[in-house]
């Protein structure tokens, strides 16, 4: 079993820090300040050591602080192949985000080679409630953590998606490369497709396992593509290529791309009370997320063998005591690196003696 964890980390330019350097000395840290302090900021920073646009799927631009031309995140860490140091930065000369490992340039979707990063913040309050594209985007970080190849797989359907709406913009289409293009996006969202329900029924089956102070969630893919593979049907690649066809005087018209695995919605049910968690409490939906995060967490360690690093964002400050319990002792079972926020110590007084204290402010 290889645990994940963070054993430096050196911010420069980014938000409301000009310069934050600190070595982690305990397995697990607590960062407490007032709001606006930069607690959030330093989650953010560590999410963006995984693949995608990280915790607040920022505009890169505006992550610099004010006044500053760059960002940049370093630090060294215990990753799935070993002692690495990824550095990541983004200047607004190029408007171009770089990563590298151990000084060698890779893309940002292959950081899901090295780590395995999950969070739970703010930002996630009122998921089910939001746009369809934030729930399944929300499922595809979980995908990213099981599957290392789905990044990769997303980021070049995104890249071909956008290829064919530039080619439908001119006034005379070139038929055979754009039959190229939608033959590619159709392998991929095959993949992708594939990737959410194999992904999605370890996830089932982990929160029928874990016996949890937090409710059972029922979990599903609203999706043509999803629904054709369950279903067993053969032929998928060449339905969705058919799909594309028909849709391109449409998306010429509209300037955007109809159908594909990007219009899919992750549906998530309060098992007990079988409604949609969107009908259900403020409080209900957030130990919902508890219940996937729980999950996901699990379902890493039995199939990875590695054990991730999970950020929590004020998340005990909205806990009863029983169920502060419970995580407290889930999280010391699994060994996790575990980095949470919070205004003052006492809310997480139970914590302090095993955790590093770093105050912000």
């Amino acid at each position: 079993m290889r645990n994940i964890y963070i054993q430096t980390l050196y911010l420069e330019n980014y938000r409301n820090f000009q310069t934050l350097d600190f070595s982690i000395t305990n397995n697990s840290v607590i960062l407490v300040g007032e709001n606006g302090s930069g607690k959030t900021n330093i989650l953010e920073a560590i999410s963006l050591l995984s693949a995608g646009k990280g915790l607040r799927s920022a505009r890169l631009e505006d992550i610099c602080k004010t006044g500053s031309n760059y960002w940049s995140i370093n630090s060294i860490l215990q990753s799935k192949l070993g002692l690495a140091e990824i550095k990541t930065n983004f200047k607004l000369s190029s408007n171009k985000r770089f990563t590298e490992f151990n000084g060698s340039k890779i893309q940002n979707n292959e950081l899901s080679k090295l780590s395995n990063i999950i969070w739970l913040s703010t930002q996630l309050d009122g998921i089910f409630l939001a746009k369809v594209s934030d729930r399944r985007k929300f499922f595809d970080r979980i995908v990213y953590n099981l599957q290392e190849s789905h990044a990769k797989a997303i980021s070049k359907y995104e890249y071909f998606m956008q290829e064919r709406s530039k080619i439908l913009e001119q006034d005379f289409l070139d038929i055979k490369w754009i039959q190229i293009i939608e033959e590619q996006m159709a392998e991929l969202a095959l993949e992708i497709a594939t990737n959410r329900i194999k992904i999605l029924e370890k996830i089932k089956r982990s929160i029928d396992e874990i016996d949890s102070e937090f409710p059972k969630a029922i979990l599903s893919i609203d999706g043509i593509i999803e629904e054709k593979i369950l279903s067993g049907e053969s032929g998928i690649i060449d339905f969705i290529k058919k799909q594309f066809l028909f849709f391109r005087a449409r998306d010429k018209a509209s300037r955007r791309t109809s159908f594909g695995t990007h219009k899919s919605d992750f549906v998530v049910m309060h098992k007990e009370k079988n409604i949609l968690t969107r009908l259900c409490s403020t409080g209900e939906q957030k130990a919902m997320l508890i219940t996937i995060i729980l999950a996901q967490i699990n379902t890493i360690i039995k199939e990875c063998a590695v054990i991730p690093i999970l950020l929590l964002d004020e998340i005990f400050a909205h806990l009863d005591n029983k169920r502060k319990e419970y995580l407290t002792d889930f999280f010391k079972a699994s060994k996790i690196q575990l980095w949470i926020t919070a205004t003052n110590i006492g809310e997480i007084k139970q914590l302090e003696k095993d955790f590093q204290l770093i105050k912000l402010g």
